[in-house]
């Protein structure tokens, strides 16, 4: 017992609020219906006895006005009236719903009845009988358990018992009490027609209830899920800023710190590879090959203290008409040194008379530098990096133009996938981790989508896609 409650109460831990809101709410709805089902079912049940019985009194009470004087209740002598009361049994016989009856005098004795043995026989006991002999009428759905319903239990299982005081027309006293016993057949059968229509109706009020409440519920959970994300995503973007705020903080202090002195560096270099030049010895080559290694260097310091800079300052775009085929040729043709180093092939796959767009040349351009070196970092050699353009619908904003790099690599873990353009996330053991990020921040700042998805091979696709939105002058 104490294992499954304390699974239950798990379950209840960790489930959503629209599963929790789906068990209490049905338990409680189900305990409303049956509550309801059994207080209008019975209120319709008196309803109908009250009806039944009140019916049978006028009956009776019609019957004995014809058949009977107040004097027949009192005779002494009871074989001198017992004609008339086996002709009123004969003629109350008539109706099929009415077995037969007793009578009793207003000391619970009984008077006439079909078993002659009951005569004569007092049963104050009965709880209905004392009822009507204090003038009221009253109405029992019996089993025929009672001792003196002896007689009838050879007769029927059931029957209704309706108990009439008859009173005189002169001075309304009490002369004696009719116990009818009426078939239950119809009376039974509205009674669980009666029941049967409450039930239906309990039950599906409750329904409607229940499915009503739970989908507003399910509705509310859904927004505040919403909200959450949203919050979540707007927690994240604000964390996302204070970091570049403070990288921006960071790297205009290394700028400052060390741009002069890179500068004097780089400018030294080239003195003494000037000086080199004009030198005729045996070592003017050696030392030529060390300062422009020195020189590669300091640029490649400035190159990533720049990306630094452009990563964690805003950028204003300046939009132009961009030819999305031309700016692909370029950077491959820039790269072209880089992708034969590598042994890497280019394959371009652009499509004809693409739309022109509007965007910043330098962003895009940036932008696919830093996608074209990832996809050529990751194609081993003998492998190819294919460039895809293409135009495709934007929504309901318009046309759209596509780019996609696709390499032949190993392809990025799907745990990874959505931090990749998290600033400073990284796999590569020499990477700084904002070329995706940045990348990404060009393209969205012109107005573009950037997405990642796995390649035809076990590589990886880039896919950027800007609408084609000209410049307003």
């Amino acid at each position: 017992m104490k294992a499954a409650y304390a699974r239950l109460s798990a379950f209840f831990a960790n489930a959503s609020l629209t599963t929790r809101f789906a068990v209490y709410s049905f338990v409680c709805i189900g305990l409303m219906t049956a509550v309801l089902w059994l207080i209008v079912s019975n209120y319709l049940v008196n309803q109908i006895l009250e009806r039944e019985w009140e019916m049978t009194a006028q009956i009776v009470r019609a019957d004995v006005k014809k058949f009977l004087e107040d004097y027949d209740f009192k005779a002494r002598d009871r074989k001198s009236v017992g004609h008339k009361f086996n002709a009123l049994s004969a003629h109350m016989r008539l109706s099929p719903a009415i077995v037969r009856f007793k009578v009793y005098n207003p000391k619970g004795v009984i008077l006439w009845s079909d078993d002659k043995s009951l005569v004569g026989k007092y049963f104050g006991d009965n709880p209905q009988l004392q009822k009507a002999l204090q003038g009221e009428v009253n109405a029992n759905l019996s089993s025929l358990g009672k001792r003196e319903n002896i007689f009838e239990r050879s007769l029927l299982s059931q029957a209704v018992e309706v108990y009439v005081p008859i009173y005189s027309e002169k001075d309304h006293q009490l002369l004696g009490v009719f116990e009818t016993y009426r078939r239950p057949d119809s009376l039974v059968q509205h009674i669980r027609e009666a029941r049967a229509v409450v039930l239906l109706g309990a039950v599906s009020g409750g329904l409607l209830v229940y499915i009503s409440l739970f989908a507003i519920v399910r509705q509310a959970a859904r927004k505040i899920d919403e909200q959450q994300r949203n919050l979540l995503r707007m927690q994240a973007e604000l964390i996302a800023s204070q970091r570049m705020a403070a990288v921006g903080e960071m790297a205009a202090a290394v700028a400052h710190g060390i741009g002069n002195p890179l500068s004097s560096i780089r400018a030294a270099a080239q003195v003494a590879l000037l000086e080199a030049a004009a030198d005729g010895s045996d070592t003017k080559q050696k030392m030529s090959d060390n300062l422009h290694g020195i020189m590669r260097q300091v640029d490649r310091v400035q190159r990533r203290m720049q990306a630094l800079l452009n990563f964690a300052r805003p950028l204003e775009p300046r939009p132009i008409a961009v030819e999305v085929n031309k700016l692909v040729r370029d950077v491959v043709d820039t790269m072209q040194s880089r992708f034969s180093d590598a042994k890497v092939a280019a394959h371009l796959d652009l499509a004809a008379d693409l739309p022109a767009i509007a965007a910043d040349l330098n962003h895009l351009e940036q932008a696919l530098m830093v996608l074209m070196s990832n996809a050529l970092e990751a194609t081993p050699a003998g492998g190819a990096v294919t460039i895809r353009t293409r135009a495709t619908d934007y929504g309901d904003d318009g046309r759209s133009v596509q780019i996609t790099i696709e390499d032949e690599g190993e392809g990025i873990p799907k745990e990874n996938r959505e931090r990749v353009f998290e600033p400073f996330f990284t796999t590569k053991p020499h990477g700084t981790g904002i070329g995706l990020p940045l990348a990404k921040k060009f393209v969205e700042i012109n107005g573009g989508k950037i997405a990642l998805t796995s390649g035809t091979a076990p590589g990886t696709r880039v896919g950027i896609t800007l609408p084609v939105t000209m410049p307003v002058d």
